[in-house]
């Protein structure tokens, strides 16, 4: 299922590595220090942060998906893990891309980057929703709902207005405790992958499959820019948040050498876990008929191949759902963290109040922001037909925007280095000089202008140009607002918060 965006968002946004673990767990020690960790241990952190059943896009591109798969590792994912390690070993603390970008290219670009990270979240949870209303639907067992728009646009605004009422009542982030990630992601991926395991010898390599029969030619497609090339820029979406690894270098016993080692190896174990279990659904998925919001297809096919009852999909789907509704509300939360920290630096007026959080630290106003930019992008389900189609035009929005905020990060990367080409840290690219470092900057840039280029050329004027818009107001906003700042903002909310200090202290 295509619930990503929900752990992701909450590591994206800042993190104190002085403070909590993977899981938000205070690891400090007595004396206020926390403890080293091992490779394996850093290993396996930095696959949770982008492990998860994340499957519909790269099987549907059949063949290629071992090519398309290489490139985002090697072009996307690795240069970003590469350069976080050494933003977050230069400015360490609570942070992120937005910090780093702050500390390199200025104000204004790293406010621009905070922006975008937060407003990724918006065509990320219609991504969320749109596969929530599938597990609905089969858990109901009403099949002939899950290609139906205005059933899918129902559920995401339920949803969605759901997750913001209840986090302006409860402390959604408590209520996300562990048993959401063993019941959303573990045991429905060991479920998917023992399932297909179990198909596959069953009925071996499917000609009637998205897979079909195989030819060496098939690794490779026909022409980048039609049929699977669509697909890339949901492919690298599996790694945004790959940045967040770096909060763990400093407890790394030796940075310097296992920091890289461990970056690339949870990268090639995540690579062949994605890849095998995309193997085994896209063998059972007919040609053709790839519901990309349903991450409970494979399942039901799989249920289906080896006869087993009903109930074991819809096991699945209640699984799913928990998933959802868990990450959702940490995600809620966590995405907003960087627009509060803007609006505190004076970056928006006073009277907007991003600024005011409520006693569970979360801004009432962002979430009614929030909850209306969702309700508002979901409309496409009514202006434009097809769920699939739509589907891919929301995430490759997504990435779009994110990818945006990672350009950003590489050009601060390198102004880093022009400045400074000789300074050592515990984590660098490249033991002397700016070569290394400057090629996997360039690298990255190269990879999101192939992706988004992909985007464009394989996508119809109409789809091309609802994403061009949408992303480009999204761009726009956070310059426009930065352009008309004034400094009575910044006096305007320091005294509108040492009030609220004082009247919070006084009850």
């Amino acid at each position: 299922m295509e619930n990503k965006s929900g752990s992701k968002a909450s590591t994206a946004s800042s993190v104190e590595p002085v403070a909590t673990n993977a899981q938000g767990n205070n690891t400090a020690s007595k004396k206020g220090t926390l403890s080293k960790i091992t490779l394996a241990t850093f290993i396996g952190l930095t696959f949770s942060l982008v492990a998860g059943p994340y499957y519909s896009t790269l099987t549907a591109t059949g063949w290629n998906m071992f090519l398309f798969m290489g490139i985002a590792v090697i072009g996307f994912a690795l240069p970003i893990a590469l350069m976080s390690g050494e933003f977050g070993t230069t400015f360490p603390g609570q942070g992120g891309p937005e910090l780093w970008v702050k500390n390199t290219l200025g104000p204004k670009w790293g406010f621009v980057t905070s922006w975008l990270i937060w407003a990724a979240m918006f065509p990320s949870m219609v991504v969320v929703g749109t596969g929530f209303a599938p597990m609905v639907a089969l858990l109901l067992k009403k099949e002939s709902l899950i290609e139906n728009s205005m059933f899918t646009l129902v559920v995401i605004l339920g949803l969605v207005w759901c997750m913001t009422l209840l986090n302006l009542k409860f402390d959604m982030a408590k209520v996300n405790g562990k048993f959401g990630i063993w019941l959303g992601l573990y045991i429905p991926v060991v479920m998917l992958f023992i399932l297909g395991v179990f198909t596959f010898v069953k009925i071996g390599l499917n000609p009637d499959s998205i897979l079909g029969t195989f030819s060496w030619s098939k690794l490779v497609p026909k022409s980048f820019t039609s049929g699977s090339g669509m697909y890339f820029s949901g492919i690298i979406f599996i790694f945004l948040g790959i940045e967040m690894s770096s909060v763990f270098i400093t407890r790394l016993k030796k940075p310097s050498q296992q920091y890289a080692k461990g970056v690339i190896t949870s990268l090639i174990l995540l690579a062949l876990f994605s890849l095998i279990n995309s193997f085994l659904v896209a063998n059972v998925i007919p040609a053709g008929k790839i519901q990309l919001n349903n991450g409970a297809q494979p399942l039901q096919l799989f249920a289906d191949r080896l006869g087993l009852p009903y109930f074991v999909v819809q096991i699945f789907c209640l699984l799913s759902i928990v998933s959802v509704l868990t990450n959702m509300s940490t995600w809620f939360i966590s995405a907003q963290k960087t627009i509060t920290a803007s609006a505190r630096e004076g970056d928006f007026p006073e009277k907007f109040k991003f600024w005011k959080t409520n006693k569970f630290n979360s801004s009432n106003t962002l979430l009614f922001v929030q909850a209306i930019a969702i309700t508002i992008l979901s409309g496409a389900y009514v202006i434009i037909p097809g769920i699939n189609k739509v589907f891919v035009i929301i995430t490759n929005s997504g990435t779009m925007i994110y990818c945006l905020a990672y350009t950003l990060m590489a050009l601060g990367f390198i102004s880093m280095r022009r400045k400074s080409p000789d300074t050592e840290h515990p984590f660098r690219v490249g033991k002397k000089g700016n070569g290394l470092g400057f090629f996997f900057a360039g690298l990255l840039m190269v990879t999101i202008v192939f992706a988004l280029t992909l985007t464009f050329m394989s996508n119809t004027i109409e789809n091309l140009i609802f994403v061009l818009i949408f992303v480009g107001i999204l761009f726009s906003i956070p310059l426009i607002i930065y352009n008309k700042k004034k400094a009575s903002w910044l006096t305007d909310v320091q005294k509108e918060m040492a009030k609220d200090s004082t009247q919070t202290t006084n009850k």
